[in-house]
C-alpha cells in the first residue's frame, strides 16, 4: 500500500511539473498538450494526484488524539555516560594500549554523532504534532514536515553503515562493538519507521497509527539502552569507564593479529 502511494505521489509530482511547463510555455508538446487550456488541466491532475497520495490540506479536530512524544527521554550521550557511571565493576581489566583506546574513543564519538542527527529529527517532530493537534497546522503541511524529519533520520542511519569495529582491538571486543552497532541499527530504524506511521495518522487520522507508532519508539529506546550497555561492557573490559580497576599497562604497538 505505501509503495502504491509513493507512486501515486511521483506521478502527482511528474504531472504537476510538467503541468507548469506548459503554463509558463503555452504548450507542452506539438500534438496533445498544445494549450495553456490542456497544461492546466495537466496541473489539476497532478495536484490531485499529490494530495490523493499525501494527506489532505485541512486540519485536523484540535486534541482529538493522544500525540506520542518523539523526544528520547534522555540524550544518548548523557544516557552513555549515566550507563557508564552505573556499570559493574569487572573482576579484571585488560591491557590496552594507547593507539586502542584512542581508536575505540574515535568510533564511539562518530557512532553517537550520527545517532545524535536522528535525535535532532526526533526532537523537532514534537513541535509538528502540536501544530497538527492545535490546527495551527493542516494535515499536508504536518505531513510534509514529517516527510523531511523521516528522511533525515534515513540519512543518519545510512551512515552508521560507514562504521566497523575497530580492527585493533580483539576478536570479542569487535564482536561487542557489532552487536551494540547492531542494535543502534534496529533503534534508528523503528523510530524512523515511527515517524512514518505518524505520517499515516497525518493523511488519515486513524488511531491505529498512532499506536503503532508508540510501539515503534518503545521498540527503538529498548535497542538504544541495549545498544549503550554492549558498549559499555566494552569499555569497562579494557578499563575505559569510572567503575573499571585499573588495566596493566601496555607497551609498544598492539601485537599483530
Amino acid at each position: 500500500m505505501e509503495t502504491l502511494l509513493v507512486a501515486v505521489i511521483a506521478l502527482g509530482l511528474t504531472s504537476l511539473s510538467l503541468g507548469f511547463i506548459g503554463l509558463a510555455s503555452g504548450r507542452l508538446d506539438r500534438r496533445v498538450i498544445r494549450t495553456r487550456a490542456r497544461a492546466g488541466c495537466l496541473a489539476a491532475l497532478g495536484l490531485s494526484l499529490l494530495f490523493l497520495g499525501a494527506a489532505p490540506p485541512t486540519r485536523a479536530a484540535p486534541g482529538a488524539a493522544d500525540l506520542p512524544d518523539t523526544r528520547p527521554p534522555v540524550p544518548v550521550r548523557a544516557a552513555l555516560r549515566a550507563a557508564e557511571q552505573d556499570s559493574p565493576a569487572p573482576s579484571h581489566a585488560q591491557a590496552v594500549f594507547p593507539e586502542q583506546a584512542k581508536t575505540l574513543r574515535q568510533w564511539e564519538d562518530a557512532l553517537l554523532t550520527r545517532y545524535e542527527e536522528a535525535e535532532r529529527a526526533l526532537h523537532a517532530v514534537p513541535a509538528v504534532l502540536e501544530g497538527l493537534s492545535a490546527g495551527t497546522l493542516d494535515r499536508f503541511t504536518a505531513w510534509v514536515h514529517l516527510a523531511r524529519y523521516s528522511q533525515d533520520i534515513k540519512q543518519a542511519h545510512l551512515a552508521l553503515h560507514d562504521l566497523t569495529p575497530p580492527a585493533s582491538l580483539n576478536i570479542e571486543h569487535q564482536r561487542g562493538l557489532q552487536e551494540a552497532l547492531d542494535n543502534f541499527h534496529y533503534s534508528l530504524a523503528n523510530k524512523r519507521a515511527a515517524i512514518v506511521h505518524l505520517q499515516q495518522y497525518a493523511r488519515t487520522l486513524r488511531p491505529d497509527a498512532l499506536t503503532a507508532a508508540k510501539k515503534r519508539l518503545d521498540d527503538g529506546e529498548a535497542q538504544r539502552a541495549r545498544g549503550l550497555l554492549a558498549l559499555v561492557q566494552v569499555k569497562a573490559q579494557l578499563g575505559l569507564v569510572p567503575s573499571s580497576p585499573v588495566p596493566a599497562s601496555a607497551v609498544g604497538p598492539p601485537a599483530e593479529r
